[in-house]
């Protein structure tokens, strides 16, 4: 391992950094649009009903999404122990995601004061209405 960095050294100190940079805005970024584009009573309402009705095409994009919010999961329980948004990146996670028990898990975690708080001033900035909780 210690030769390999040796040998490619403009990989470690300058491609890498470059990589972290750009990823790191990217989840920035996408963790942002999708808290934008959420209705602000998202966690309050009861039934959601798929504006697709080609079973295919609904499919695909299930699939799609479902693949995803795993990939912000994972992410998410690796920022929680290193530098960045973690429990956000979860929780847009579960919110891509579909699995029994789904609204119990993304009520708790929006429910956290922080979570809040975090997410309803990056609604505010892009001037959306801030997200309602049923208490």
């Amino acid at each position: 391992m210690i030769e390999f960095i040796k040998t490619h050294k403009v990989l470690f100190f300058l491609i890498l950094p470059i990589i972290v940079v750009v990823t790191t805005f990217a989840t920035f970024a996408s963790i942002s649009m999708l808290l934008i584009s959420l209705p602000s009573d998202y966690f309050t309402r009861k039934k959601r009903v798929s504006r697709i009705k080609n079973p295919v095409l609904r499919l695909f994009l299930c699939i799609l999404k479902n693949v995803c919010g795993a990939v912000f999961l994972i992410a998410g329980f690796i920022m929680i122990f290193t530098p960045g948004p973690g429990i956000l990146s979860a929780l847009v996670g579960v919110i891509l995601c579909d699995f029994p028990g789904k609204r119990t898990v993304e009520r708790k975690i929006i429910a956290r004061p922080r979570v809040l708080s975090m997410t309803n001033r990056i609604r505010a900035r892009y001037n959306r209405p801030l997200i309602v909780l049923d208490d």
